[in-house]
């Protein structure tokens, strides 16, 4: 691990061109350095706190000017990193910055690595981990739906809820190890039953917590729907209209789609990579044949597909062919030209649709897409796909340590109700409390520290 009693600096601002860029130093001899290479148009004893000085930045060495600066001083603690830091906001020239990070250097910073201005905040008490890892969700979100769910971690929801639960655990082993410590006083001690039932009680809401995983992962990271159907079905129709715009080329000519095309798009304030894939039929020609079995292997990496069905037509045994050929994946079904005269029964449509969600649509006119969108996001999350409130865990090690919490804890409950030794259960709540620390960084991070921070940005 780098050496966290250096002096670091960064750009904290986005990189590339713009308005103003934000280059932040800090660490110990943050001011000292600062004080040497900004010069502020009205004289300072010392640098203010909190307070933006108008001034300019110069090379000590040269004597030359950098650029106009607006420099701001935040004094330890009360900083970000919870320690001295400063930051200069220089015109947004990549020039600029790249003098001003020179000289910096030189008169004795050294860059930052990625992470470690939020590195340092976790060290000096500033956020916990679990806080820490909310500030690249924050810093990555596309939506403002994730951007929603990352802030709530980036404040310390998943581990304020934590506390009640850490603290109850805590309770139990206090208990049961005053059972162990004093066995021959005469101590007013829970039953053993009682005590299996709070575990049991905790392990329920660790329960739901863990369920949350599948939404809250698709809520961080998005999820790739693939468009699927017969030639002509109007995948790349309604390819554009859930994308909302004409990106992929629509004729009447059967297979002028021969390759997925895929855009970002976002459904329920959720990414989405659209794959607009090619016509799927039978005796294909050999080019338009390669473009089918890259559809095949797109729908089998897809989180969702939806399989386009052009309901103006008869249904035909290339029809039924299709259906069977995807039964092995689970669709959503799109009965397409919803504006033309329908010539599928409803007896026909139940029949092929069997347990797969269903909707009508027209591509073309745009009726029924908002439909389609809610039965795609009921179809990946279940019931209750409109519920925003409450914790959704987004991150894998999160939910890693809370499965395993949850197991230690079910193997304590047993362990009290089987008449077991109280050492029995109380090796496992040891171990769970610890993994439920692991989340926050309160026990055993160190050797994750690295791998967290590495996938943070340069200057945050």
């Amino acid at each position: 691990m780098v050496d966290l009693n250096d002096t670091i600096c960064a750009l904290s601002s986005a990189p590339g061109r713009s308005g103003i860029a934000v280059v932040r130093v800090s660490g110990p001899e943050c001011f000292e350095i600062i004080s040497r290479i900004f010069r502020p148009r009205s004289p300072y004893r010392e640098l203010p706190e909190r307070r933006a000085l108008l001034g300019s930045i110069g090379d000590p060495r040269t004597g030359a000017d950098v650029d106009e600066a607006l420099v701001t001083c935040f004094h330890a603690p009360h900083s970000y990193t919870g320690e001295n830091v400063a930051e200069a906001s220089v015109h947004g020239s990549p020039v600029i910055v790249s003098q001003l990070l020179e000289v910096l250097c030189r008169e004795g910073a050294r860059l930052a690595e990625p992470g470690e201005f939020t590195l340092r905040a976790f060290l000096h008490g500033r956020m916990d981990l679990a806080q820490a890892e909310g500030v690249r969700d924050v810093i990555e979100a596309n939506t403002r739906y994730q951007l929603q769910v990352a802030s709530r971690q980036r404040a310390g929801e998943l581990s304020e809820q934590l506390q009640p639960i850490k603290k109850l655990w805590t309770d139990v082993i206090v208990s049961l190890e005053a059972a162990v410590e004093f066995v021959e006083e005469d101590l007013a001690i829970e039953s053993r039953a009682l005590l299996a039932a709070k575990l049991d009680e905790t392990a329920g809401e660790l329960a739901k917590w863990i369920g949350t995983f599948r939404r809250g992962r698709i809520v961080r990271d998005g999820f790739s729907l693939a468009i699927a159907g017969r030639p002509n079905a109007g995948k790349s129709s309604l390819f554009n209209a859930l994308l909302a715009e004409e990106r992929s080329i629509v004729t009447e000519i059967p297979g002028t789609t021969r390759d997925a095309v895929s855009e970002f798009a976002s459904i329920g304030g959720i990414p989405v990579r659209l794959i607009d894939t090619a016509g799927l039929r039978e005796g294909a020609e050999r080019v338009e044949r390669i473009g089918v079995d890259r559809s095949l292997r797109v729908m089998a990496d897809a989180d969702a597909i939806v399989l386009v069905v052009d309901t103006s037509r008869p249904c035909t045994e290339e029809d039924d062919l299709l259906r069977a050929r995807l039964g092995e994946f689970s669709c959503v079904v799109a009965f397409n030209k919803s504006d033309l005269p329908d010539v599928w029964t409803a007896s026909q449509k139940a029949r092929y649709g069997a347990d797969w969600p269903c909707v009508e649509v027209s591509a073309l006119r745009g009726s029924g897409i908002d439909r389609l969108r809610q039965a795609i996001q009921k179809h990946l999350f279940g019931e209750g796909t409109g519920e925003r409130d409450g914790l959704l865990v987004t991150n894998l090690r999160h939910c890693q340590c809370l499965e395993e919490a949850h197991r230690a804890l079910s193997r304590a409950a047993v362990a009290l109700r089987d008449g077991l030794s109280e050492e029995f259960a109380l090796a496992d709540l040891h171990a769970g409390l610890k993994k439920l620390g692991e989340i926050t960084g309160e026990t055993s991070v160190e050797e994750l520290l690295g791998e967290i921070f590495s996938r943070f940005c340069i200057g945050k």
